[in-house]
């Protein structure tokens, strides 16, 4: 259902777009796959429930970001679906769809310590396996207080087959200190809204999104200036 959305809106924006007037602004631009990639017209929605939608396109393409309608850094691929991004091209022989979905790999990002757990002291610091979740081989170095608690873990190897949500043990101390998975390689984001300017908006974004075949497309250094919410 939510390509047939797509397609939809992918059509509506193609048409409106020849009755736009083309200036330099808005802007919004980036590296797809290492390639510069410009969009000829860029607008935002709001949505019910306090999001927007920004709907990018260039010829038959189109890149589509919801977050949530304030300032601050807002992440893509976690449990929260309805923070997303997506990147379609259509033509009359094929549709290619990409979406921050959810899907297991390796840990990309974490949520952070979600249970400090407590005997840990001696190994602030260093490097210590994991249980738990979907997926194996996750590696983290943590810091400790002096009362033994975790209070903070950093990715030394990533691992296989872990999904968004996962909450995993660290071992060791008495192992009951846990930390959350955000988000997967193939699958995850950030967007910052920076400003909030009357009706426009500016801020900086980057995704990796991902096909049902597991191909992945990457927009990195990407940019957003000046678009208006209509």
């Amino acid at each position: 259902m939510k390509k047939i959305v797509q397609i939809v809106a992918l059509v509506i924006l193609l048409v409106s777009c020849e009755n736009d007037i083309k200036t330099n602004l808005p802007a919004f631009l980036g590296e797809k796959d290492n390639i510069a990639w410009r969009a000829s017209d860029t607008k935002i929605t709001a949505n019910p429930g306090g999001t927007i939608t920004i709907n990018a396109y260039k010829d038959n393409e189109m890149v589509t970001i919801t977050v949530p309608n304030t300032v601050g850094t807002h992440y893509l691929g976690t449990t929260n679906q309805g923070v997303n991004a997506t990147y379609s091209y259509s033509n009359q022989q094929s549709l290619l769809y990409f979406e921050t979905a959810l899907i297991e790999g390796p840990v990309f990002k974490l949520e952070g310590v979600t249970i400090p757990g407590t005997g840990y002291a001696a190994l602030n610091g260093n490097n210590v396996t994991t249980t738990g979740g979907s997926g194996n081989g996750l590696t983290l170095k943590i810091q400790t207080n002096s009362s033994g608690a975790v209070t903070g873990a950093t990715i030394v190897s990533r691992g296989v087959g872990y999904e968004p949500g996962d909450l995993i043990t660290i071992n060791g101390g008495n192992g009951n200190a846990k930390v959350t998975v955000l988000n997967v390689s193939k699958s995850n984001g950030e967007v910052e809204i920076e400003k909030i300017e009357g009706n426009l908006y500016s801020g900086t974004f980057k995704f990796n999104a991902v096909d049902e075949q597991g191909t992945v497309v990457n927009f990195n250094k990407g940019i957003f200036y000046k678009v208006p919410i209509l």
